[in-house]
């Protein structure tokens, strides 16, 4: 298969990802992020195709205004939160949940060659792949527990393909579905807001066998906190035990450890983050990993996309396995 035709079905995975609809003129002019407000007209257009004449009865569209000034407090997460339930019950969505991304070059500078061989021992591994990442969840049940509390289902996949590799193999793939709720809060702690709560529980493998299967399932919960334009999102973790016999990864903690943090900031258009976490020990024994990220406009769709990791865990075959990868392409939305 030639590089160039490899590289293009790359980009056209990514081109899959959904688009955003909403009840009204009004939801969607209140959306701030350009791709989500753009697939919420194109969503809304479609609906309204397919409905009836209007009757006597209804009202005309009332022009919004929104107050755009300088002294607008904005709080992105907790607003983005509100995007989403506004667009959820549209029958044409799927909301965006982690980043959708694609970097159709990243180098890494450490490759796990002994993983590597063990599948392909005739082929060598490449030290530059692409990488991709496809994230939705949909709402299951909204105001579950009042009028702050939504239950999600979501689905992130991130995959490593060896694309310019002779035979082209997908390296790894990881599989992550998850079953969440999320309530909106208001609480000021520090000088920062409280915008989102959540609890989930989380299952991530990655479709192998035998020596190479790689799985944990998780109970989550997170908090977000926010001022102006920067957010905090700390999330914990316990590991549900499983049989030793079924453990494929029993040492897993020791190098994801048990939560991280990440920051983001936005600038105009520009969006940077930086995620951390740590096992926490001393030593020899002190692993973990951070992740460096920033988006910037390159059309009304697509933002450029720069991707760095350093550290344990990037996927889970390279979980015990210290990784230095830096990419670049492009991504279709963004966390906040």
């Amino acid at each position: 298969m030639p590089r160039l035709f490899r590289t293009a079905t790359a980009c056209l995975l990514l081109l899959t990802t959904v688009h955003a609809g909403a009840a009204s003129l009004a939801d969607c002019a209140l959306i701030r992020d350009d791709t989500l407000r753009l697939g919420c007209y194109d969503a809304l257009a479609q609906d309204q195709a397919m409905q009836s004449k209007p009757t006597e009865n209804d009202a005309p569209e009332q022009e919004l205004i929104v107050d755009e000034g300088p002294g607008r407090k904005e709080l992105l997460a907790g607003e983005r939160l509100r995007q989403e339930e506004a667009i959820a019950n549209n029958a044409f969505v799927l909301t965006p949940h982690r980043r959708n991304y694609l970097l159709p070059v990243t180098y890494n500078a450490k490759l796990n060659e002994e993983a590597w061989n063990s599948q392909y021992p005739e082929d060598n591994m490449q030290d530059v792949e692409a990488k991709f990442q496809l994230s939705v969840k949909a709402l299951l049940w909204e105001d579950i527990f009042g009028e702050r509390g939504n239950l999600w289902v979501g689905y992130t996949q991130e995959n490593w393909w060896q694309v310019y590799n002779e035979s082209s193999p997908f390296r790894e793939t990881n599989y992550q579905p998850e079953l969440f709720l999320t309530f909106a809060n208001d609480w000021e702690v520090l000088g920062f807001t409280n915008t989102v709560l959540s609890l989930g529980i989380n299952h991530q493998s990655n479709g192998q066998g035998g020596d190479l299967s790689r799985s944990w399932n998780r109970i989550l919960g997170g908090a977000v906190f926010e001022r102006e334009r920067m957010t905090l999102s700390a999330r914990a973790w316990y590991r549900l035990p499983e049989d030793d016999g079924d453990d494929d990864n029993a040492d897993i903690l020791e190098y994801y450890g048990y939560g991280d943090l990440t920051g983001v900031w936005k600038y105009k258009q520009n969006e940077f983050s930086l995620m951390l976490r740590n096992n926490l020990r001393g030593g020899d024994d002190n692993k973990g990993a951070a992740q460096l990220e920033w988006s910037f406009p390159i059309s009304p769709r697509f933002k450029g996309y720069v991707q760095y990791f350093y550290g344990y865990g990037e996927s889970l075959i390279d979980q015990d396995h210290l990784t230095n990868r830096i990419g670049i392409g492009f991504s279709l939305t963004d966390l906040l």
